[in-house]
C-alpha cells in the first residue's frame, strides 16, 4: 500500500532542487504541485452552488469519494511512497488532508530567510522581463507611486493570498491549531549546506528506508516527467536548477532596511516549529 507525505511552504526554497533529488529513488515519487487540494476545494463548492446538491443533499456520498480519493488519484503511479509538493497546510486544506489521508499524516514545511526570498524573486525580476512582478509594477498608475521600484515590487510579493501571504498566514494557523508532532520545518541553507543530512533527515521522518543519493551530476525534474508551464504561466523559468553540484545561490541586491526589518518581523516559524534537521 502507498505512503503519502507531503511538502509545502514558502517559494524559491528548493522545493525543485529536493524533487531532483528525492526522484533518484525508483520507490519516490516526489511530485510538481499537486492539484489534489484544489480537487477537495473545488468539489466542496457543490455543496454550495450546485442546484442538485442543494436540493438533495448527500454528505455521506462526498465522504466516500474522499476515503479513497489519495488512492485513485495516484493509482497510475507504481512507487510505494507519494511526496506531494502541495498546499495542505491552508486552514482549509489541512483538516482535509488530516481526515483522508490514508496514513499517519506527516508534513514538511521548506522555509528560507524571507530578505533571500525577497532577492531571489527580484532576481527573476531582473532576468525575465515579462514576469507577472513586472509585469503588474508597470500597470500601476505612475502617478500614484511614492515607493521605489523595489519596495512597490516587495509590495507585489506579499500582497494578500499571493503565495508568501498564504505561506505565512497558513504556518500562523498551524501554530495556533495543529498538533506540530508531525510537522517539520527544513530551512533552504540547510539544505545546500549539507543535503545529504537533510535528506537523510527525511527518510527518518517519513520512515522510508534510507537509499545513496547522488548530490552531483543531477536531472532536471522534466527528466522525471514533472513539467512545470513557467514560461507559459508566469513568463519566467522558475524551475531549472543547476545540475553540477548543490551550491546556495548569492545575489548581489541590496535591500533596503526597512524591506530587511519586515522580512525579519515574519519569520514567525523560528521557535516555534521544530526543524527537521
Amino acid at each position: 500500500m502507498k505512503k503519502f507525505y507531503t511538502v509545502c511552504g514558502f517559494p524559491r526554497c528548493g522545493n525543485t532542487l529536493l524533487t531532483s533529488i528525492l526522484n533518484q529513488n525508483p520507490d519516490i515519487h516526489f511530485t510538481g504541485t499537486s492539484s489534489l487540494p484544489e480537487v477537495f476545494y473545488r468539489t466542496m463548492l457543490i455543496t454550495g452552488e450546485a442546484e442538485s446538491y442543494l436540493s438533495s443533499p448527500s454528505p455521506e456520498n462526498l465522504h466516500s469519494l474522499f476515503q479513497n480519493i489519495f488512492e485513485s488519484y495516484y493509482a497510475h503511479r507504481e512507487e510505494k511512497y507519494i511526496i506531494e509538493r502541495s498546499t495542505w497546510m491552508t486552514p482549509y486544506s489541512f483538516p482535509f488532508y488530516c481526515e483522508y489521508c490514508p496514513n499517519e499524516i506527516k508534513m514538511v514545511i521548506l522555509v528560507r530567510s524571507l530578505k533571500d526570498i525577497v532577492k531571489s524573486y527580484l532576481n527573476v525580476c531582473k532576468n525575465s522581463p515579462g514576469f507577472y512582478i513586472n509585469q503588474e509594477y508597470l500597470q500601476i498608475d505612475s502617478t500614484t507611486l511614492y515607493k521605489t521600484e523595489l519596495e512597490e515590487k516587495v509590495d507585489i510579493m506579499f500582497r494578500k493570498e499571493d503565495w508568501i501571504d498564504r505561506t505565512l498566514y497558513s504556518i500562523k494557523w498551524l501554530i495556533d491549531n495543529a498538533d506540530l508532532e508531525n510537522i517539520r520545518v527544513l530551512d533552504y541553507d540547510d539544505i545546500v549546506e549539507n543535503p545529504k543530512k537533510c535528506i537523510d533527515a527525511l527518510y527518518s521522518f517519513y520512515d522510508i528506508p534510507n537509499y545513496n543519493h547522488s548530490f552531483k551530476n543531477l536531472k532536471q525534474v522534466g527528466e522525471y516527467g514533472i513539467q512545470y508551464e513557467d514560461m507559459t504561466h508566469l513568463k519566467a523559468d522558475l524551475h531549472t536548477i543547476r545540475t553540477d553540484s548543490v551550491n546556495k545561490i548569492e545575489y548581489d541586491i541590496e535591500l533596503p532596511q526597512n524591506i530587511i526589518d519586515r522580512c525579519d518581523s515574519l519569520e514567525i516559524w523560528k521557535e516555534k516549529i521544530n526543524s527537521l534537521v
